[in-house]
């Protein structure tokens, strides 16, 4: 009997069994490749900026899982691509997470601004619950634990506030807090909500009461210590 079909098959198996090989080799590069493009951002600060604890410059990558963290008049921008972006306020702290479709982290210190366009989820925790949107439509989060509790503004679109089993929607324009805020005279970041939805009320109370409040630190300080205006900085931070 001939041998020559069983060596043929095996032949047959043998190379069957390496294109398969291949095939699954280059489709999990692939999936490697297109995974490590998704879960990484682009940074951009101004001022002094940590990530994981290491001094960062603008163009260094952000991966998902990095803390992020800005000191006095500093200021952080991750750029995520096509999942939006986040930016970090002076003296803010956020250990950033991302996938494909949705992004946030935990903030533990100052104010962050997430914008997401439709398709992507957001949400931030904080020691007082969770601020989210569903990604249903374009959206942008501003989340501050400046003054010991949370405070979130929507734009954009509406959002929600999970604290202690409760839920609070959020409409596009408006604010809530959750939680006690620790110092009564505590000073949060101006200009707290992206300004978007706000009615043109609110945002003339808002310009008359900072202009009041910047003349009256002013005399204040120009009393006590003889503080020339001069000499005043203002953060030039905005969402």
């Amino acid at each position: 009997m001939s041998r020559r079909p069983t060596r043929f098959r095996k032949m047959l198996s043998i190379a069957l069994m390496m294109a398969v090989g291949g095939f699954y080799s280059l489709v999990t590069t692939s999936a490697l490749a297109q995974t490590a493009v998704k879960a990484a951002g682009d940074l951009s600060v101004t001022g002094s900026v940590t990530i994981n604890g290491t001094s960062a410059i603008s163009g260094a990558t952000v991966f998902s899982e990095s803390t992020i963290k800005t000191a006095r008049n500093s200021s952080a921008i991750v750029n995520l691509g096509k999942l939006g972006r986040v930016q970090l306020g002076p003296e803010s702290e956020m250990k950033l997470r991302f996938t494909e479709g949705s992004l946030g982290g935990n903030l533990t210190a100052g104010r962050a601004v997430a914008n997401a366009p439709a398709g992507v989820s957001i949400a931030i925790a904080t020691a007082e619950g969770v601020a989210s949107s569903d990604g249903r439509q374009a959206s942008a989060l501003t989340v501050d634990v400046t003054c010991g509790n949370t405070r979130v503004a929507a734009a954009r679109s509406d959002a929600k506030v999970t604290s202690a089993g409760k839920v609070e929607v959020v409409a596009a324009g408006n604010e809530v807090s959750v939680g006690q805020a620790g110092a009564p005279r505590c000073a949060r970041l101006a200009a707290f909500s992206q300004g978007q939805g706000l009615s043109t009320g609110a945002l003339a109370a808002l310009i008359i009461a900072g202009v009041g409040g910047a003349v009256g630190g002013i005399i204040a300080a120009s009393q006590a210590d003889n503080v020339t205006p001069s000499s005043i900085v203002v953060s030039g931070f905005r969402p």
